[in-house]
């Protein structure tokens, strides 16, 4: 429980951290915002997903504006909205909401996926779900619908120029790990263990190279994935 508690709370510290950091000028225009992750940044996607990983139904969205709810796993608004907030800017959509069509894409997107961790074992009892290494595809897809909107030059300034949110790990320990009593990674590792290998496969996850393609091979997987990730550049800090 212990490292649960401090996955859960170096989320919401990286988070406010990057709120701050992205603090607008009155001058400046918005970032576009980029989100990745699972159910505390979710706002959605899992709406158009037939998964059992779902907040569409009373009593999330209580205290939403709309009363209403959205796909959020809250009450109200999740982390992401708070951001947007302090943007000035309306929340990302959804990256499968039918809306997320011209201007809409210059706000940015929202790939998050509830239920998802670090590993693709994560998470398999919520059936289908959008794993960290689809929520980097469809960034690359993304991409490519912004590019035919506003031109290449013009898509890659805004995306060199976003906040981006990555929140992972919380399910590796909940949703796998301490999932059921002598669980397939329990068997695999103490969980001293464990700990240094979710980072190492996190840093897999982050890893920059000076070219904007790379081969990456998910955790737990053959797959390669062109990721195309030199926007998180800036604003990744590892040792």
């Amino acid at each position: 429980m212990d490292a649960l508690r401090l996955v859960t709370l170096a989320a919401v510290v990286v988070a406010a951290a990057m709120a701050l950091a992205a603090a607008p000028t009155a001058s400046a225009a918005p970032r576009a915002f980029f989100v990745f992750g699972d159910s505390l940044v979710d706002n959605g996607n899992n709406n158009y997903l037939m998964t059992t990983a779902r907040a569409d139904a009373p009593p999330y969205g209580i205290d939403f504006p709309t009363h209403m709810p959205t796909g959020r796993f809250s009450n109200g608004l999740n982390i992401p909205d708070i951001i947007s907030e302090h943007l000035g800017s309306q929340p990302a959509l959804p990256y499968l909401s039918p809306e997320l069509r011209g201007e809409n894409l210059l706000i940015g997107a929202n790939f998050a996926s509830a239920g998802v961790g670090i590993l693709n074992d994560t998470g398999i009892q919520f059936v289908n779900i959008i794993r960290i290494g689809q929520q980097l595809q469809n960034f690359q897809e993304y991409q490519q619908k912004l590019a035919a909107f506003i031109g290449e030059d013009a898509a890659t300034q805004l995306v060199n120029q976003a906040l981006v949110l990555i929140t992972l790990g919380g399910n590796d320990f909940v949703n796998n790990y301490y999932l059921v009593p002598f669980s397939v990674r329990s068997r695999q590792f103490a969980i001293q263990d464990y700990v240094p290998y979710l980072i190492f496969e996190y840093k897999k996850i982050l890893s920059v190279s000076s070219s904007p393609a790379s081969n990456y091979s998910s955790p737990d997987s053959n797959e390669m994935i062109s990721l195309q990730i030199m926007l998180l550049k800036p604003f990744l800090r590892y040792e």
